[in-house]
């Protein structure tokens, strides 16, 4: 071999000792990239993140983190479970965020106690230690806290939020220290509930032995905290409201909210530095309570994001080129399947028993229950008004079922409670109301309320009431009612000089004394047995020895009766109901113990049959359409105090009086009694009402027939109404065929 063609080979081995390392060497794994979304508060505005998630997933970016403060806490903890942008967005459409953050407990779950005798107070006071105990905030965040956790129950096992199938963080502030608290494990709806603890609007939640505040109060957008997560990435979503001009800052509410907005704003212009990306929707017209505009809010935060359409384009396909990391866990939040709980354990407190506990939800507990239906028990509940908050949790055996462990926090000085009324009506005049009501007095689960009603005529009414859950609870009611009556004469009566007398005053008596037992009831209805016992008395001084027009007795005396109850509530509102049912009926048995109109043929028995009927049928969101019937029939001997009275608008029912519009109170008596009417209701604007409405009825003595001619009568009233935080206001014009009247009422009816 020539000296070159050594030379050659040489060169080519020592080449191929250099290159075959190199092409030996094993290929470096490439990474993931990693896409973090940070989500700040906001209030209402912070609906706008998921419009601006339903751009991030439509561009094809896989989010890997997820963080947020507040109302950005709330939507990242939802989104974190694995519902998606437009999932979210159907949620908010179906749901009113504002009413929930509220709190607003519809009249379906309120006890039927409370709605038989609790209904007409203007203020409620509670007292601890005799002082009046103020609420924490305007909102304890019962329904909030239900809501996330119905939303968040796919997930409910996983107690590290990086397992979820979206890793999670929250920020919250220490109430005790001001602290920033990162919540990464524990109960998520807990975690994202005290995030959103607006200050004054929702109360600080207790996670972990700390009491926890919005988060957004020392760091409303935690942007470096995702960051430091690994993320390669870091997409903002900021619903911040910038820092208003000196020619802005002409209301107290503006001025307020920019001093806490200083801290905040600052610390957010920190945080953005950490973000690739910052997402900026505009609010303009629109604050922190705008609920009302979810669609204009989530538009808006589609369009903020779609000014970074390229760039998203761009950090989707970075994405695409990298491996994905691991899917650590991929759960359905959807599912409304039934849960089995095997075992209801209540912690030890003084308001509620397990048995009456148990009776709050619609379906048997140990049992199967869907989420919705759990939700309605604790509604229930939460609207006894004696907790501030009902915390609970699920603890999932293997197989599937769950034992459930309730821990309820009681309302400070909810054993004790101040409340008022105020009321003006034709028939009572001006009234105050004053009431005090007191829990588990004698026995556990009870309630005792004492109204004391101060004005022309002095009255009062007493309720006690035990709940057993779902063994029969027993009762005792008391009330004095005095009230004057016009009775007509059938001629005028000439009293001397230029005086005559059409009508004579009648003062009314009625002191009542119940012992009821109930042997089944809900919140809708009551259904048992009772035992009474009545003063009755009617009288005037002004005559002797006289016959009135209706053949009113002239009436002093005891009576017992017993009678078997069935009182059933649905409405939706007491007043201006829109929806529901009222019926009330019963059936007693009348024996007069002393009576002047039986003093000289001793003791006579009679029987009173009774039913009330009201139904609400909404026809739009305005326009509602209510009938009414009323049918009552004596039988035997007639008893005084259970004649019917027929007469004005008067709402304040004792015995049998009925109210019908043009007709003075009480105008109209008899033993037996047909009634219908029919009214239309329009919603003209908010809180103001207009409502016509048609009666017909039927009154007649034991041995007349209801075809008897003079006991018909016929009325048309026009109402105009507002709701109140008194009480409905309510002017009405009445036109009978036996006269025209104006009712004027003002406040709760008591």
């Amino acid at each position: 071999m020539n000296t070159k063609a050594s030379c050659f080979l040489l060169l080519l081995i020592f080449c191929s000792a250099l290159l075959k390392p190199a092409f030996a060497q094993e290929p470096v794994a490439q990474q993931p990239f990693r896409v973090g979304v940070v989500l700040s508060g906001g209030g209402a505005k912070g609906v706008a993140h998921v419009g601006a998630l339903k751009v991030l997933e439509e561009a094809g970016i896989r989010i890997d983190y997820i963080g947020g403060a507040s109302m950005g806490a709330i939507i990242g903890g939802l989104y974190a479970t694995g519902w998606t942008a437009a999932a979210l967005d159907s949620i908010l459409r179906a749901n009113n965020l504002g009413k929930i953050l509220q709190d607003e407990i519809t009249r379906d779950f309120q006890p039927f106690f409370e709605k038989q005798y609790g209904e007409k107070y203007a203020l409620s006071l509670s007292f601890k230690d005799y002082k009046v105990a103020l609420p924490q905030a305007l909102s304890n965040g019962q329904t909030a806290f239900d809501f996330m956790s119905e939303l968040t129950d796919g997930v409910s096992s996983i107690e590290t939020f990086d397992k979820l199938p979206v890793p999670f963080l929250c920020i919250g502030t220490d109430v005790s220290n001001g602290k920033q608290v990162v919540m990464e494990r524990g109960c998520l709806p807990c975690a994202m509930r005290a995030s959103g603890s607006l200050p004054g609007v929702l109360a600080p939640v207790e996670v972990d032995g700390r009491l926890i505040t919005d988060g957004g109060v020392v760091n409303n957008f935690p942007a470096k905290e995702v960051r430091d997560k690994g993320m390669d990435i870091v997409i903002g979503i900021t619903v911040e409201a910038a820092l208003y001009t000196k020619d802005e800052l002409q209301s107290i509410e503006k001025i307020i909210e920019q001093v806490g907005s200083y801290q905040m704003e600052a610390r957010s212009r920190e945080q953005m530095q950490y973000c690739d990306i910052v997402i900026r929707p505009d609010f303009t017209g629109y604050g922190v309570t705008s609920f009302d505009a979810t669609d204009t809010l989530v538009l808006r935060g589609e369009h903020a994001a779609r000014e970074f359409w390229d760039r998203l384009m761009e950090i989707a396909r970075q994405q695409k080129l990298a491996p994905a990391p691991e899917n650590v866990v991929t759960l359905s939040p959807h599912d409304e399947c039934p849960m089995h709980i095997n075992a209801v354990h209540l912690t030890p407190n003084k308001a509620i028993t397990t048995q009456a506990l148990l009776k709050k939800f619609p379906v048997t507990l140990p049992g199967d229950i869907t989420f919705a239906k759990f939700r309605e028990g604790i509604a229930a509940l939460y609207a006894t008004d004696n907790f501030q908050y009902i915390d609970y949790h699920f603890q999932t055996a293997p197989d599937g079922t769950r034992e459930l462990y309730i821990r309820p926090k009681l309302k400070p000085g909810y054993e004790r409670r101040l409340r008022l009324g105020l009321h003006f009506d034709n028939v009572y005049k001006s009234s105050l109301l004053l009431n005090g009501t007191f829990r588990n007095v004698l026995f556990k689960n009870s309630v005792a309320a004492l109204d004391l009603i101060i004005g022309d005529k002095l009255r009062y009414n007493f309720h006690y009431f035990v709940d057993r859950g779902n063994r029969p609870g027993f009762g005792y009611n008391s009330r004095l009612n005095l009230t004057n009556l016009f009775i007509d004469l059938p001629v005028k009566v000439d009293v001397g000089g230029a005086y005559a007398l059409q009508k004579l005053l009648f003062n009314l008596s009625d002191f009542t004394q119940d012992v009821y037992l109930n042997l089944a009831s809900n919140n809708h209805f009551a259904a048992g047995l009772a035992v009474e016992l009545k003063f009755f008395k009617t009288a005037t001084s002004q005559a002797v020895d006289y016959l009135t027009e209706e053949d009113y007795i002239d009436e002093k005396g005891w009576y017992s009766a017993g009678k078997a109850f069935f009182h059933w509530d649905s409405r939706d509102r007491l007043f201006f109901t829109r929806s529901g049912w009222l019926i009330g009926a019963e059936a007693r048995v009348i024996e007069p113990m002393s009576s002047k109109k039986y003093a000289e043929t001793g003791r006579k028995t009679g029987w009173n049959f009774d039913l009330r009927a009201q139904w609400a049928l909404p026809h739009t969101a305005r326009f509602t359409t209510r009938f009414s019937a009323d049918a009552g029939l004596t039988r035997g001997a007639p008893a005084p105090p259970y004649r019917y009275f027929l007469g004005s608008n008067n709402l304040n029912l004792i015995n049998n009086f009925r109210p019908f519009i043009g007709l003075p109170f009480a105008k109209a008596t008899g033993d037996n009694l047909l009634k219908t009417g029919v009214s239309a209701q329009y919603n003209l604007y908010k809180s103001h009402y207009l409502t016509l409405s048609g009666q017909v009825a039927w009154l007649g003595n034991t041995l007349k027939p209801f075809s008897d001619g003079k006991g018909l009568f016929r009325s048309l009233g026009l109402s105009y109404g507002l709701d109140t935080p008194l009480g409905p206001v309510e002017l009405t014009y009445g036109l009978s065929n036996r006269g025209s009247e104006v009712y004027f009422n003002l406040g709760y009816w008591f």
